[in-house]
């Protein structure tokens, strides 16, 4: 069963959604500020880094992004790795 493409946070608007679900919505600048801190913003990476944090783990962010600025495609590999086992 596919997931939901707002889980993905493939569009501004669904990272939104999603970072609201996950954190709520008090953490929404703190997290959207942390993602502008992306060398190479696409919204692939983007939305992988928002998928892989757990719900109520806003310090997942932060690391992600670090992650991501080294070697993104260590992150879109976990994001599929994630999404394959569900």
């Amino acid at each position: 069963m596919p997931r939901n493409q707002r889980e993905y946070g493939l569009s501004h608007a669904d990272r939104v959604a999603e970072i609201e679900r996950k954190f709520g919505r008090d953490q929404l600048d703190a997290v959207l500020a942390q993602l502008g801190q992306v060398s190479n913003p696409t919204e692939k990476l983007l939305g992988a880094i928002v998928f892989l944090a757990r719900v109520g783990h806003v310090e997942d962010i932060a690391n992600t992004v670090t992650l991501a600025n080294q070697d993104p495609s260590q992150v879109l590999n976990a994001a599929t790795v994630k999404d394959e086992r569900g």
